[in-house]
C-alpha cells in the first residue's frame, strides 16, 4: 500500500505540517468526542470529513488530493475489509433471531456458570482461537455477536466482557505461527517464524498471566449485583443447533479458508438450518415495505449494523494514503532513527515509531512491513542485537497498540457487535479500551524489557541442534 516514489508525491501548503494537519484535525475532533462521552463510530465521521476537508484545503493540487484519497479508499484492503464485515453482520443477525444467545444462557444458567468468571473463560478461549487462526478480527467476528450478550446476562461486567474479545484477538495475532504480524516480523529481520513464535512466548505468557488474574477481579457486576435478564427475551435451548453455524465458520478458520468464503459459507449454512429448523422464518430474510419505502430483514439490518464503522474505515483509509504519498512515513522514520545511541535508546525509538505509524494507520501487519527495514538497520545491523528480539519489539508494541487505540478496527467492532446484540452497552469504546488488559499488560512487560535489558541478546539467534551435526 505505501510507495516513496517521487513523481506521486503529493505537495501541500506548509510543507509537513500541512501534510497532517488533517490528522490533527481528526485527532482533536476523536479527543473531544471522547471527553463529553459520545465516543461512537457514526459521530467519527464528522472529524473524519472534517480532515478530509481540511486536506482538500491545504493541498497545493486538490484535484490530485481528491484522487489520492480515493485511491486510498478503494484500496484492495478496505474492500475485503467491507465485505468481511458486511457478511459477519448477516452472521450476527442470524444468531440473534434464531435464539442461540438464549440457547447459550439456558445452559449457562443451567451448568451454574458464573458471570464473573466469564470474562476470563472468553479470554482463554478466544486467545486459543486466535492462536489457531493468526486473525485478529476473525476471532472478534467469530466470538464478539455470541460471548458479549451471553456473559453480560450472566452477570459479566459489560465493558470487561467486551475488552476480553479484544485482549483474546491481539493474543494469538501476536504469537500466532500463522498470523501475518508475526510473518512480516519474523521475515523482515530475516529469521525464522519457529525461532520468533519461541522467542516471545515470554512476553506472551506473562502478560496473559496478569491479565487473566486482572479478568476476574473487574469481571463482575459486584456480590449484590444481579445479572439483567430483561433483554433476553424467554430462555430456551431450541437455538442451541444454531451452534454449528460457529462452529463451522471456527473450523474453516483453522484450515485456513478466506475469511469471506469462510462468512460466506458459514452464513449460507446458517440461513438454510434456520428455515429448516423452523428458527427462522421466510419472511424475515428481506422484508420490503413499499408502502413505507423500507426495506429490512436479517440481510439488510446485518449489514447495516455496521455501516458506522465502514464509513469510517473507508475516510480513515484515504487519508493514510494522503500521508504516505506525501512522504510522512519516510520523513517521520528518519528523523527519530537519528536519537539511538545505544542498545536501550535504539529500542525505545523502534517502539515509539510503531505506535506513532500505528496511531496513523491502525493496520499493525503494514505498520511492521513498514518500519520492519528501519528497525532491522538499526537495532540488528547497527547494535549487533538478535533478530528475534528486533521482531518480538515490532510485533508485541503493534499489537499492544491495536488493542488500546480506541478507533482501531477490533475494539470498533467488538463495539458494533456489542450494540447489536440486544445486551446492554452501557459504556463507550474509549472506556471499554481501559480493560483490555492483556494490551496493557504486554504493553508494560515489553516497556520492562526494553529498560531493563530483559530477554535482550546479541548477535545471530542459535539454531537447534540437528542429529549428526
Amino acid at each position: 500500500m505505501f510507495t516513496k516514489t517521487n513523481e506521486d508525491k503529493i505537495q501541500f501548503r506548509g510543507g509537513m505540517f500541512g501534510l497532517v494537519s488533517p490528522f490533527i484535525v481528526l485527532f482533536i475532533g476523536i479527543i473531544l468526542l471522547s471527553i463529553s462521552g459520545k465516543a461512537m463510530p457514526m459521530a467519527f465521521w464528522a472529524p473524519t470529513l472534517a480532515a478530509v476537508l481540511t486536506a482538500l484545503l491545504m493541498s497545493k493540487n486538490a484535484t490530485q488530493c481528491a484522487e489520492t484519497l480515493i485511491q486510498g479508499m478503494s484500496s484492495e484492503m478496505v474492500s475485503i475489509m467491507l465485505m468481511a464485515w458486511f457478511l459477519a453482520g448477516i452472521v450476527a443477525q442470524l444468531m440473534k433471531e434464531t435464539g442461540l444467545i438464549q440457547g447459550l444462557i439456558w445452559l449457562s444458567i443451567n451448568a451454574g456458570l458464573k458471570g464473573r468468571f466469564f470474562p476470563l473463560i472468553t479470554f482463554i478461549c478466544g486467545s486459543l482461537l486466535s492462536t489457531a487462526t493468526g486473525t485478529a478480527l476473525g476471532t472478534v467476528i467469530a466470538l464478539a455477536p455470541i460471548l458479549y450478550p451471553v456473559g453480560v446476562a450472566l452477570g459479566a461486567n459489560p465493558p470487561v466482557m467486551a475488552a476480553a474479545i479484544v485482549s483474546a484477538a491481539y493474543f494469538g495475532d501476536n504469537i500466532a505461527p500463522v498470523s501475518d504480524t508475526t510473518i512480516a516480523s519474523a521475515y523482515t529481520q530475516g529469521i525464522d517464524v519457529s525461532d520468533v513464535v519461541r522467542s516471545r512466548l515470554k512476553y506472551a505468557l506473562t502478560a496473559a498471566a496478569i491479565a487473566m488474574v486482572l479478568f476476574v477481579i473487574f469481571g463482575g457486576i459486584g456480590s449484590s449485583g444481579e445479572p439483567d435478564l430483561s433483554f433476553i427475551g424467554d430462555i430456551a435451548p431450541n437455538g442451541l443447533i444454531m451452534l454449528l453455524v460457529p462452529a463451522l465458520l471456527i473450523v474453516l478458520m483453522y484450515r485456513n479458508v478466506h475469511l469471506i468464503v469462510a462468512l460466506m459459507t458459514a452464513g449460507s449454512f446458517g440461513i438454510i438450518l434456520g428455515l429448516v429448523t423452523g428458527l427462522l422464518p421466510l419472511s424475515r430474510l428481506l422484508v420490503v415495505d413499499m408502502n413505507e419505502f423500507v426495506v429490512s430483514g436479517i440481510l439488510v439490518e446485518g449489514i447495516q449494523s455496521l455501516i458506522d464503522i465502514a464509513v469510517f474505515a473507508m475516510l480513515l483509509m484515504g487519508l493514510i494514503n494522503l500521508l504516505d504519498k506525501g512522504g510522512f512515513f519516510e520523513w517521520m522514520i528518519n528523523a527519530l532513527s537519528k536519537y539511538t545511541k545505544d542498545d536501550r535508546s535504539s529500542e525505545l525509538v523502534i517502539a515509539l515509531i510503531d505506535i506513532i505509524l500505528c496511531l496513523l494507520t491502525v493496520a499493525n501487519s503494514v505498520v511492521i512491513v513498514m518500519e520492519g527495514p528501519i528497525a532491522k538497520k538499526l537495532l540488528v545491523e547497527t547494535h549487533n542485537i538478535s533478530p528475534d528480539r528486533s521482531a518480538n519489539i515490532l510485533d508485541a508494541v503493534s499489537c499492544v497498540s491495536m488493542c488500546l487505540i480506541p478507533y482501531s478496527f477490533a475494539p470498533l467492532l467488538t463495539f458494533m457487535f456489542a450494540n447489536g446484540s440486544g445486551a446492554p452497552v452501557n459504556f463507550s469504546v474509549n472506556y471499554m479500551v481501559l480493560f483490555s488488559f492483556h494490551g496493557w499488560a504486554l504493553g508494560a512487560v515489553m516497556l520492562f524489557s526494553i529498560l531493563t535489558g530483559w530477554g535482550r541478546t546479541h548477535g545471530p539467534v542459535k539454531k537447534r541442534a540437528v542429529k549428526g551435526d
